[in-house]
């Protein structure tokens, strides 16, 4: 800090010379304001730079007029500091106002107007406007001579933009091909200057990752973390984003605790830097909180998404959209907790401000909307879920096109909304549809083909077609097996629906051994996830039930219940199966405190549907069945009695 200081002190003591030796506005000022200007950029004071600019602006434009190049190259270094300030708006404005004069020399000065191509796909890219972004690439790569294997750095970088441009569209082949070309480029040049160099292995890195291969992924970005850090030292931001790369990387492969760690490297850095990058300081809180939240710590998880969501509303504003999209993430933990009302609030607050954006459209408002959807699914609202998850889909399918990923996991939204209400072929066709865009994207061997794959199988299984489902998790089994290796919850889901399949078959053996062995798989996160392992504890208890093993059928109904508490808690109406199936183990068993389960899942039928509903008759009359099965003769009048007796009342309600 004291030779930056030092710096400034020797930079101001030559610009108030060269003041004491010219008029005011003499173009000899230039070459002192731009120094300047480079220093506060550098050190990240904005405010100063954006005066000192408009100086050297005012200047050239005295001198110059307002159509010379050098007044082009000022707007250009404006909207570097706009950009930098993510009013992405701003940029954008003063980048057209600087192509406008920059194409009067576009026979005699190619190269700058290809610069200010670039940098208009750079902020264009960045506010999520990728169709015209891409016809801005392609003007550039024409005035570099259109030849895909130009060496110049300018190309290099044309080709970085084009890449990033094909991955936005989910086009990662054609990413990869590109950025592949540019590391051969410069591992062949020794000139090449290690930030560019970390650019094209950070952009190759990510290609990988989204096409699930990680140890690829995790290479390239070591590379480019390195190289970092001999450009610019150790705790710059830029080496900041490199952890959070790698952080990434090891996230998506299920491995929690390595990028819990790499991520507050990344944020120990970026605390550093927080009041001149509070949205990367907050990006970074974001990331830990997805962490935690997968860790199963979903208090700890909500504490950090609400911190991110102070800095992006102190820095930006109450409208902003980093601040929708964390609140964002903050309502999907609240609905996998089962919170609907907290969910409900601050999912409100985020529909709001996307909203209030008028007609933007980019992913952070398709993430919004489709959030949104999966509440009102949650609640049983499936007409509202669908109507949140067409204006998603509309978003991405303007933005990034009708192949790409994100529109195949809002079509698998629309198929389980459709499902859960009863359209099986409706959703089928959903589950087509994407799983035949994640074929084309990202390819056979791709983790969401399993999932897609998998997803058909499960729906076989509704539909009461347990040999095709058998069939379809055979092949998953075969041509992924590496990945499910990986990806044991993934594993599990497949074995949970094989035994379903054998269930249905009543293949009782082959159900329990395939049940037990997703047991095994899902058991060391149950604490963390209790979710997960609830369909698996009640098929065994089912199974055990059927069998008429009451002893391991109450075992397992105990640790049901224990499980299904934790994740909603005693007395949510979401326990009532569980409580339910609970009650039927204890009835065939003859236990004396059967009658008390029963007593509470009428409670909790009591409160879900209303005391005088049609649900809670039939209740009364399921478990007097049961009791008078299980030789209760007297528990089962009394259930019959009181099944009659609200019948009765309703009745005559109809009749008054």
């Amino acid at each position: 800090m004291l030779e930056l200081d030092v710096s400034e002190h020797e930079k101001l003591q030559a610009l108030a010379q060269l003041r004491s030796q010219c008029p005011a506005g003499d173009p000899q000022l230039i070459p002192a304001l731009q120094r300047l200007a480079k220093l506060y950029f550098e050190q990240h004071r904005y405010a100063d730079v954006r005066r000192v600019l408009n100086e050297s602006l005012e200047i050239r434009i005295a001198a110059f007029g307002e159509s010379h190049f050098l007044i082009a190259e000022s707007f250009a270094q404006l909207a570097s500091v706009e950009a930098a300030l993510h009013d992405h708006a701003a940029a954008i404005a003063l980048l057209r106002r600087a192509l406008k004069i920059a194409e009067a020399y576009r026979s005699e000065r190619p190269m700058p107007l290809a610069v200010l191509l670039n940098q208009m796909v750079e902020v264009l890219f960045a506010d999520n406007c990728f169709a015209e972004a891409m016809d801005h690439c392609k003007q550039a790569f024409d005035l570099l001579g259109g030849n895909i294997h130009t060496v110049t750095p300018e190309m290099m970088r044309t080709r970085n933009n084009l890449a990033a441009l094909h991955v936005a569209r989910g086009e990662y082949y054609l990413a990869a091909r590109l950025l592949k070309l540019n590391a051969q480029i410069m591992k062949g040049d020794g000139k090449a200057h290690d930030l560019a160099i970390a650019t094209t292995l950070n952009n190759l890195s990510e290609v990988f990752r989204l096409q699930g291969q990680f140890e690829d992924a995790w290479r390239q970005a070591v590379k480019a973390l390195w190289a970092r850090r001999r450009a610019v030292g150790r705790k710059h931001p830029l080496v900041a984003q490199s952890w959070s790369n790698l952080a990434t990387i090891r996230f998506d492969a299920g491995r929690y605790q390595a990028a819990e760690s790499l991520f507050k490297r990344a944020l120990a850095i970026r605390q550093a830097h927080s009041q001149s990058h509070p949205a990367l300081h907050a990006a970074t809180l974001r990331s830990l909180a997805e962490v935690a939240k997968a860790a199963g710590r979903s208090y700890e998880a909500e504490t950090i998404y609400r911190q991110a969501a102070e800095i992006y509303e102190k820095a930006f504003g109450p409208n902003d959209p980093q601040l929708a999209l964390t609140l964002t993430f903050l309502g999907r933990l609240h609905i996998d907790c089962g919170q609907h009302g907290s969910a409900q609030q601050v999912l409100a607050r985020a529909v709001e401000i996307q909203n209030g954006r008028g007609d933007v459209r980019d992913a952070a408002a398709a993430l919004t909307f489709n959030t949104y959807g999966n509440l009102h699914a949650a609640r049983n609202n499936f007409e509202q879920a669908e109507a949140f998850y067409g204006r998603a889909l509309n978003i991405q399918r303007d933005v990034l096109g009708g192949d790409h990923p994100d529109v195949a996991a809002t079509l698998v939204l629309f198929g389980d909304a459709t499902l859960t209400r009863g359209d099986h072929g409706a959703a089928e066709k959903s589950y087509r549809k994407a799983l035949e865009i994640c074929r084309k994207q990202l390819g056979e061997g791709h983790k969401s083909v399993a999932e897609g794959m998998h997803r058909l199988a499960r729906l076989m299984v509704a539909d009461n077609e347990p040999d095709r489902a058998i069939e379809l998790c055979g092949a998953i089994r075969k041509k992924h097996a590496r990945m499910l290796e990986q990806v044991p919850e993934l594993n599990a889901d497949v074995l949970g629906t094989l035994a379903e399949a054998r269930m249905a078959l009543v293949h009782f053996d082959e159900a329990e051994l395939l049940s037990r062995e997703e047991l095994a798989l899902r058991e060391p996160h149950q604490q963390a996830r209790p979710g997960e392992s609830l369909p698996v504890l009640s098929r065994l208890t089912k199974l055990y039930l059927r069998r008429e093993q009451y002893e391991p059928a109450l075992a397992m109904s105990q640790k049901l219940v224990a499980l299904a508490e934790r994740l909603h808690g005693a007395n949510h109406p979401n326990m009532t199966p569980t409580i339910e199936l609970f009650a039927e183990v204890r009835i065939a068993r003859g236990d004396a405190a059967a009658e008390a389960a029963v007593e509470r899942t009428m409670k909790l039928r009591e409160r879900k549907f209303g005391a005088d509903s049609d649900e809670v008759s039939a209740g009364f009359e399921h478990f007097a069945n049961l009791f008078h099965a299980a030789g209760s003769g007297p528990l089962a009048d009394e259930y019959f009695s009181r099944a009659s007796n609200l019948r009765d009342r309703h009745a005559h309600a109809l009749f008054v």
